[in-house]
């Protein structure tokens, strides 16, 4: 069939770049103090300047713009310096602020505030304070400060906190198989790539719970798509191995259909080939694909690659899943249709019927309106009439 015909050749090698996904390395909302203190006061502040900043240099420039070039300089001189006074007062240690002397909810709202406008100075300042006091704070907040010191690769911190939290008997450690997580992506930040994976792997090895186990698979996640996207082909093997081990050990696929993914969508024609052999051999990959058809398709199709739904089909067609293979048809015609594209329709209409697979009544409309060059209404109820096209 025409909308599959295989490229045997090597397409001309282009790095697949992707962002990395911040979920696991970013905070969230600011939890809320039970107590309105100066404390708390401070908390907000910090939170509220760095959205106000711009518009008091906004309206200070504004003011200062209408006499002239001179007083524009003095002006812009002026606003900066005052910004730049008010941000060293609040960076400085020399506030005298105590964490002993802190609520929880206050320590955790200064610790996520920080973390809110990336304010780093100020955030490990309360950090070491928590490592010193042996004053850590709640589970939900020590999670994203983990996770942000992570990001940053401040390893040194990060075991220092482990220690702090064994002391202190928090069940963060045992949760999350001693910060295993936090480590190895704090190392892989740091290019000690052998060492994340190690720690990673001790991790799969150790963890005895969900949550630890969600937290690990997230870091293999993040690590296999910097390693296919930096093409580092020694890192992807020592990666593909251990992803067979856990699988191997321990019934886990996800690592495996991590490095399938990224080696699927890759515009690189080895990458391509290696995610087909992974296909091929494992009967659970298989399954683990085609239950998630529809969210892979459509993040294909969300980076606009329709030559990786192709091959994706192609996969399906192989082990015989009508099922996945109408999932994927559907959401290309819908793609296809969006841009007017009557030729790709056309083609995906007729491959429907070749392989017994029906389009929805409403893709059928869409389908006649665009050969006919007419808008598509989309009809209220599904239509009774079943419809042939003759090619």
């Amino acid at each position: 069939m025409a909308l599959f015909a295989r490229i045997s050749s090597p397409t001309t090698p282009t790095k697949f770049q992707k962002c990395i996904g911040l979920g696991f390395l970013w905070p969230t909302t600011l939890s809320k103090s039970t107590k309105i203190d100066s404390i708390d006061s401070l908390t907000n502040e910090i939170v509220m300047r760095n959205s106000q900043k711009f518009e008091s240099l906004k309206a200070s420039l504004k003011a200062t713009h209408t006499y002239g070039s001179t007083s524009f300089t003095q002006g812009l001189s002026a606003v900066a310096k005052g910004v730049l006074n008010e941000t060293d007062t609040i960076k400085t240690p020399d506030l005298g602020l105590d964490i002993r002397t802190l609520s929880k909810p206050q320590l955790d709202n200064l610790l996520l505030a920080t973390m809110e406008i990336k304010n780093k100075l100020d955030f490990l300042y309360l950090i070491r304070q928590c490592i010193q006091w042996r004053k850590l704070p709640s589970d939900e907040t020590l999670i994203e400060s983990l996770k942000y010191l992570s990001f940053i690769g401040e390893t040194e911190l990060i075991g220092k906190l482990d220690e702090a939290c064994k002391q202190e008997n928090s069940k963060v450690v045992s949760t999350y198989v001693g910060l295993a997580p936090f480590k190895s992506m704090s190392n892989w930040r740091n290019g000690q790539s052998e060492k994340a994976i190690k720690i990673l792997m001790d991790g799969y090895e150790s963890n005895k719970t969900e949550a630890g186990k969600r937290m690990l698979r997230t870091a293999f996640k993040v690590i296999s798509e910097e390693t296919l996207s930096s093409k580092s082909e020694a890192v992807l093997v020592t990666l593909m191995k251990n992803a067979v081990k856990i699988y191997d050990q321990h019934k886990d696929i996800f690592g495996l259909a991590c490095i399938w993914r990224n080696c699927f969508v890759s515009d690189w024609f080895s990458d391509q080939k290696s995610a087909e052999g992974l296909f091929n051999k494992y009967t659970e990959l298989q399954q683990f694909i085609a239950k998630k058809a529809p969210i892979i398709c459509s993040s294909f199709l969300r980076q606009h690659k329709t030559d990786a739904v192709h091959r994706l089909i192609e996969l399906f067609l192989k082990i015989e899943d009508s099922n996945s293979c109408a999932i994927c048809l559907g959401q290309l015609f819908d793609y296809q249709y969006l841009r007017h594209d009557l030729r790709a329709c056309a083609e995906i209409v007729r491959s429907c019927k070749e392989l017994d697979i029906t389009l929805t009544a409403d893709q059928n409309e869409k389908f006649l309106a665009l050969f006919l060059n007419q808008p598509v209404m989309k009809p209220k109820k599904p239509r009774p009439h079943k419809f042939e096209y003759k090619f």
